[in-house]
């Protein structure tokens, strides 16, 4: 053992002595290693903070969610399903659930809207925390009734000055007055950003008659030794039987679960697992260079390998030095990589969507570097390989001691390990550049898209009454008829509107029919869904939006006036096919004040981009907000010039208004618009910069052998041309390789696009899996790369001075 080790640290200072001698090569292999190892562990970082990190909560892979599943799609749960899981299921040890919400905190300098949820008595036993003072919520709590949050650590401390007596103190959110039983550990912002818990409970009026609406979200964790499997099937069974027992709320509703982290990343997972396999095939690309750069190091080294194999080294000695010397680069160009993904890891976390979560949390930490030295050990042993199995190929001692392998034919067996490394440089970059040419495709006819409306010079923010103070539809209709008309008469503002679900938000609320042209459904499983969105009369002139049939709302679609909607052209021909819907009429199962939701068609718009802009419309009725009151709204604002200017004067004119009313979300329609394409863009930037990145490797590749092989053809050339060989003609012999060397790659390589494109789809808009256009732009530009590199060798070649040529040899 100890001679084994004496002898590698001998090879390693051997190694790095033969290194030293070669400074250009040694800096070229470590730079192209770096590049690769660098953005492998950056782009590592990511993947290991957002799909591989666990949860921070204890043994938080037993936490599943919990969804009621409809037509095969995942949705939430109501209320009384929920109580029945939470009764009847043995598979857990906890399960609670709970709702979105924001809260308005009211402070002594004013009100602040901070994020939230309300949640049932067993939400922090599942995620299996502690509150950091006080208590959670308790089962008997539930019963009791009462108005009780748990805060969370990080508003604690800025805005109760990490106060220890907070437990038990009063606060007041949205107007109600709430005892603080506790603050949670630090850390804790789940779901997603959550700082104030409020105990949700639910009256048996409620269990009695709302079955049917779905708005919960259910959490759960795993009784000991109870397997995911055997939970899923005891919630299924409870499921069937809750759709048997309550077949008009319930019929065809089934269960699935999943584990939390799962349902956290889930959106992202694909986008992610993209982006590493890209930066997968640019390192082997880098490897391939590596390789080449080494291999004819080793083809330059056939002399000197041929004496020491005369002197007795045997294949395996000279093997373990060429090993050695790819390690110490390997190491080296790891050690660079490290400090290039530091930096690439901030910048992605920096670029990245604001809503890929815990992608805050990327770090190149002790998990990254060790997978940057796998990386390392691994590259250099790869790129190791072909040129080991060179330099120890002692076959023919004689001729390597004569010339050291130069010839007119030179060593073939390493020219065929460098063209064929080359073929594949420039095949994994085609693959890659038929994948980041279709993200960018599809990106561009993302960006072209027609949402509908204009985002230009508007201003939104989000405002939540509290139910307390605005419990009476007049009160609410009354506040935001204010709102308006107060915003209206600001200095700068051309129009101000309101809605329930502003495009571009993420938001759905999606209600199915109760009746249709005055006949109910006899069937109420069988009804169709809409989205329903709430408007004010002015709404519609600040996005731009046209009324493409009929009327729009106007100030006399008031309470106590004729209902009304209108529809837009998919919920037409939805609920009416092939016919005008002016005068028809609808009832929806819901209710926003005291009559049910509906009313006579009055207008169409058209099919506006809602969800996003890559979702074609879905069927929509807008319903106006003074007969239809809604608490929570978002108002919009059309400026004369910059919109964000307009927002201390908008501040300030709610404040005025009532000061426990604090407006949030601030944002220009055009930040959501940008925000809208957060991800594509940042997935197809990455990609393209990956294939850029392999693309110049790949050139790389073909000048490094065609520029070597020019060399050691030079006494070739030199006799070709003393014999009167024709510029033109050593030219074509040149390009010829070249030619060899891009098609085959290429050949293979568009395959690999196809492959690749087949893998994306999902992720396409607008643009088919296997793209003619693209195909034929990766072969144009891996075609300009391929001359392009071969322009110098090219003209090396035919500048060649026969007599300079034969007499060197």
């Amino acid at each position: 053992m100890t001679n084994a080790f004496d002898g590698f640290l001998r090879d390693l200072r051997l190694a790095l002595r033969g290194l030293t001698r070669a400074p250009g090569l040694a800096t070229a292999v470590v730079l192209t290693l770096a590049l690769g190892i660098g953005a492998g562990t950056a782009v590592f970082s990511l993947v290991e903070a957002v799909l591989l990190r666990p949860l921070p909560f204890p043994e938080g892979d037993r936490i599943v969610r919990l969804f009621s599943v409809l037509h095969g799609d995942p949705w939430s749960t109501s209320s009384p399903n929920f109580v029945d899981w939470r009764r009847d299921a043995r598979s857990f040890s906890a399960m609670a659930a709970f709702d979105r919400a924001s809260f308005a905190l009211r402070l002594r300098d004013g009100a602040v809207r901070v994020r939230g949820a309300r949640v049932t008595a067993g939400f922090f036993p599942v995620l299996g925390i502690e509150p950091r003072l006080g208590r959670g919520f308790a089962p008997g709590d539930e019963r009791a009734g009462e108005r009780l949050a748990v805060l969370g650590d990080r508003i604690w401390r800025a805005r109760f000055g990490a106060d220890p007596s907070i437990a038990g103190r009063a606060v007041r959110l949205d107007g109600e007055v709430y005892t603080v039983l506790g603050v949670a550990p630090p850390g804790l912002d789940f779901p997603r950003e959550a700082q104030i818990w409020t105990l949700l409970t639910f009256t048996p009026e409620e269990l009695a008659t709302q079955r049917g609406a779905q708005w919960l979200d259910v959490v759960a964790r795993l009784a000991p030794g109870t397997s995911r499997q055997r939970a899923a099937t005891e919630i299924g069974g409870i499921a069937r039987r809750l759709a048997r027992q309550y077949p008009q709320s319930n019929r065809g509703l089934a269960s699935s679960l999943v584990p939390l982290q799962e349902s956290i990343v889930g959106e992202v997972r694909p986008a992610l697992l993209l982006l590493f396999a890209a930066v997968a095939l640019v390192l082997l690309i880098a490897c391939a260079n590596v390789a080449n750069l080494l291999l004819a190091r080793a083809l330059g080294r056939e002399r000197e390998v041929a004496i020491r194999a005369a002197l007795g080294a045997g294949r395996g000695r000279v093997m373990r030095e060429v090993a050695a010397e790819s390690l110490v680069l390997g190491l080296a160009g790891g050690a660079a990589g490290v400090l290039f993904a530091v930096w690439g890891t901030d910048l992605l976390t920096r670029l990245g969507p604001a809503d890929v979560p815990r992608l805050g949390e990327a770090r190149v930490d002790a998990g990254a570097l060790v997978f940057a030295l796998a990386l390392s050990l691994a590259a250099g042993l790869l790129a190791s390989l072909a040129p080991a199995l060179q330099a120890a190929a002692a076959t023919d001692l004689a001729g390597r001691l004569k010339d050291g392998g130069r010839g007119l034919g030179g060593n073939r067996r390493g020219g065929r390990a460098r063209g064929a490394l080359v073929i594949a440089e420039i095949a994994l970059c085609a693959t890659l550049l038929g994948g980041a040419g279709l993200l960018v495709r599809s990106f561009l006819a993302l960006q072209r898209v027609n949402p509908g409306f204009a985002s230009q010079g508007v201003l939104t923010f989000n405002l939540a009454l509290p139910e307390a103070a605005y419990g009476k539809p007049e009160r609410i209709a009354g506040f935001y008829r204010q709102v308006l008309a107060r915003l209206e008469a600001l200095p700068g503002v051309a129009s101000a509107g309101a809605v329930f679900g502003l495009p571009l938000t993420a938001f759905s609320y999606s209600i199915s029919l109760k009746e249709l042209d005055g006949a109910p459904f006899a069937d109420p499983s069988l009804a169709p869904s809409v989205e329903v969105r709430l408007l004010t009369p002015g709404y519609l002139r600040t996005l731009g939006i046209p009324v493409a049939e009929g009327r729009g709302l106007t100030a006399a679609d008031r309470a106590g006036a004729p209902q009304v909607a209108l529809v837009n052209r998919a919920a037409a021909r939805l609920l009416w096919p092939g016919e005008s819907p002016l005068g028809h009429r609808f009832m929806l199962g819901t209710r926003f004040g005291e009559e049910r939701a509906g009313g006579e068609v009055v207008g169409v718009l058209p099919d506006l981009r809602e969800a996003s802009l890559a979702e074609a419309a879905q069927p929509t009725v807008y319903l106006p907000l003074e007969q239809n009151p809604s608490v929570f709204m978002t108002v919009a604002v059309r400026a004369r010039r910059d919109p964000a200017a307009l927002t201390p004067a908008v501040r300030a004119a709610i404040t005025a208004l009532d000061p426990e009313v604090p407006i949030y979300s601030v944002r220009t329609m055009e930040d959501l618009l940008t925000a809208a394409v957060a991800r594509p863009r940042f997935t197809t930037f990455l990609l393209a910069a990956f294939a850029a990145a392999a693309l110049a490797l790949a050139a790389l590749g073909v000048y490094g052998v065609l520029a070597y092989a020019v060399g050691r053809r030079t006494r070739e050339i030199g006799i070709r041309m003393a014999l009167g060989a024709r510029p033109g003609a050593v030219l074509g012999m040149v390009a010829a390789g070249a030619a060899r060397l891009t098609l085959t790659g290429l050949a293979a390589g568009l395959a690999g696009a196809c492959a690749a494109g087949r893998l994306l789809a999902g992720q396409l808009y607008a643009v088919p899996p296997i793209d003619l256009p693209t195909l034929a732009a990766v072969a144009l530009v891996l075609a300009a790369a391929a001359f392009a590199a071969t322009w110098l060798p090219a003209r090396r070649a035919v500048t060649v001075d026969p007599t300079t040529a034969l007499r060197s040899e």
